[in-house]
């Protein structure tokens, strides 16, 4: 706490004249004192307008005093919350705040969001999550214009009837202002068919954007599979380009994954049994998301509808050059040819600096082997080499690599996109607690490309115990 200066100290201040030409400069009369210039101006200035007032320090009691809440208030948020927590909403400080505001469940004034915040956790009703990382760590990025850019994605709901009957959900949300243009059922797996009918529902009812972000399933964007597919095709006659997020990053499309999450509480809180139950409760849920739920992403703490209302729309542009397509493919195709080429000639892949050279072995070198296609599942999350089972990270399940063996480098390439996403070198170092299986982080001198937190940790922890120990198995054969 900040002492206030003395009414002595202030008085020498208020009788100080720098224009006397014997007086010391403002700085050096401040630097005396040990005071800011700030202060001395600041406190002259009051002398001007409050004259002896000047000598005393105003009152440091807040404006407002703080608002004592009783137990009434508290029960009112704790309803509240626990009403849209059973209708499948969002139940923070905020959406409470709303909530209770629209319904005048209390008078004004109504509680801030951090005051709410407060009164749920002292009585217990705070849901603890100390992994979830802060917002400030996020960087944000989103069009400045409705219509700029638009984000398509799917995903698979299970139905509360006995089958357990699974139906595909699509949702459309406008970049910049987070409205649901779009969001539609569909009884059959995800297919370009039924995205191009809901891509068709929302350009006819709210027109063209600039472009269209969604994933590289085929059934939105088949261009870095180098071809142009019948949405890319619909959407460039429309005047609209599509675009995909890198492979396997769906933090590319952040909003619509987020999206996800929000509808997919609603509709398990209602518990849909059908297909045409499903369709009712995402035209509700569009109702309530769109025109009365505040976005948090949006200020001021806005709903989509009036952001939409409030912002520039980009204008249509003319249908797109077909050429435009198929350069894009082009080039993506040319990448897939130029790594197949690569492949087939055998060469070694070169290796990354970072690379720890191989201990040396009394063994069989080993011998360069050609490019061989593997396919690794989730069941079955392994690679195999000298029959050994080497189990790389989860998020690498579920696609196909091209494996080459130089006489230094056991390496695992994508096949689509054509990069290195695991080294290894040879011979093989590892510790192991199970016979024949490693895990990738547990190798000496291993490389993931974008490595999961959990792995460099492990790893770095195997690193340390190489430069102790001598490892407890050498798997060569």
């Amino acid at each position: 706490m900040v002492t206030p200066l003395s009414p002595a100290a202030r008085r020498q201040i208020i009788a100080f004249d720098p224009a006397d030409p014997d007086a010391v400069s403002v700085t050096a009369f401040c630097k005396s004192m040990k005071i800011s210039r700030r202060s001395f101006y600041t406190i002259r200035a009051r002398h001007m307008e409050e004259s002896q007032g000047a000598l005393h320090p105003r009152s440091s009691a807040p404006h407002n005093t703080q608002r004592k809440y009783d137990e009434t208030v508290t029960r009112v948020l704790l309803e509240a919350r626990a009403d849209l927590k059973s209708d499948g909403w969002d139940y923070g400080p905020m959406s409470i705040r709303f909530e209770i505001a629209v319904n005048e469940r209390v008078g004004p004034p109504i509680p801030s969001v951090s005051t709410i915040a407060r009164l749920l956790r002292a009585a217990g009703a705070v849901e603890a999550n100390p992994k979830k990382r802060p917002k400030s760590s996020y960087i944000r990025f989103q069009r400045d214009q409705a219509m700029a850019m638009w984000q398509i994605d799917a995903f698979e709901y299970r139905l509360h009837d006995r089958a357990k009957t699974k139906v595909t959900i699509y949702q459309v949300i406008d970049d910049a202002t987070r409205k649901d243009v779009g969001t539609a059922v569909f009884a059959d797996h995800e297919n370009s068919v039924d995205a191009m009918a809901v891509m068709k529902a929302c350009i006819g009812a709210f027109g063209a954007p600039h472009e269209v972000l969604s994933d590289n399933q085929a059934a939105f964007n088949q261009l870095r599979q180098g071809r142009v597919g019948p949405m890319e095709q619909y959407l460039a006659s429309q005047g609209t380009l599509a675009i995909s997020g890198r492979q396997y990053h769906p933090q590319t499309q952040g909003k619509n994954e987020r999206s996800h999450r929000t509808l997919h509480r609603y509709l398990e809180a209602h518990q849909p049994t059908s297909l045409e139950a499903v369709h009712e409760r995402i035209a509700v849920y569009r109702e309530h998301y769109n025109h009365r739920r505040p976005h948090q992403s949006l200020p001021p703490r806005t709903t989509p509808q009036q952001t939409w209302e409030l912002i520039d729309h980009a204008a249509p542009k003319p249908p797109l050059d077909p050429a435009v397509l198929e350069h894009k493919a082009a080039e993506y195709r040319k990448r897939r040819l130029r790594l197949n080429q690569i492949l087939r000639q055998a060469e070694s892949p070169p290796r990354a600096k970072w690379l720890e050279a191989a201990r040396p072995s009394q063994e069989e070198p080993v011998e360069a082997s050609g490019p061989q296609l593997i396919t690794v599942t989730r069941d079955n999350p392994a690679v195999f080499f000298q029959g050994y089972r080497i189990g790389p990270p989860a998020k690498f399940a579920n696609r196909q690599y091209y494996r080459t063996v130089s006489d230094d480098q056991l390496a695992y390439w994508c096949a689509e996109e054509g990069e290195l996403v695991v080294a290894i070198p040879l011979p093989i170092v590892a510790f192991s607690g199970a016979k024949r299986y490693l895990n990738s982080y547990n190798i000496q001198g291993a490389w993931l490309n974008e490595p999961t937190p959990n792995w460099i940790k492990k790893h770095r922890e195997a690193t340390q115990k190489f430069q102790q120990t001598e490892p407890i198995k050498e798997p060569t054969q």
